[in-house]
């Protein structure tokens, strides 16, 4: 049942990001999305993963979790100033 829960919350925390930038690409805009709230959650993703290198985590979705969530991060942020 464990592995349940990490798996929805890598699926929720990562595809969250996905309608988002489709809606920048079929809109070609982005001045409504907030470029600074997306660093700070770029931040806590980074932070995140070094929490689990330091601490020598080895729970397969939190992992998964804050890299995916990283990289959905970075899209979005060059989505976002590709079309600002």
């Amino acid at each position: 049942m464990k592995e349940v829960f990490g798996i929805i919350l890598t699926l929720s925390f990562s595809s969250a990001y996905i309608p988002q930038i489709i809606k920048i690409i079929i809109n070609k805009k982005s001045n409504d999305v907030s470029i600074s709230m997306l660093f700070v959650n770029g931040i806590g993703y980074g932070c995140g993963i070094l929490y689990l290198i330091y601490c020598q985590a080895d729970q397969v979705w939190l992992w998964v979790n804050y890299s995916a969530g990283l990289i959905m991060t970075i899209i979005c942020i060059l989505t976002c100033l590709i079309y600002r």
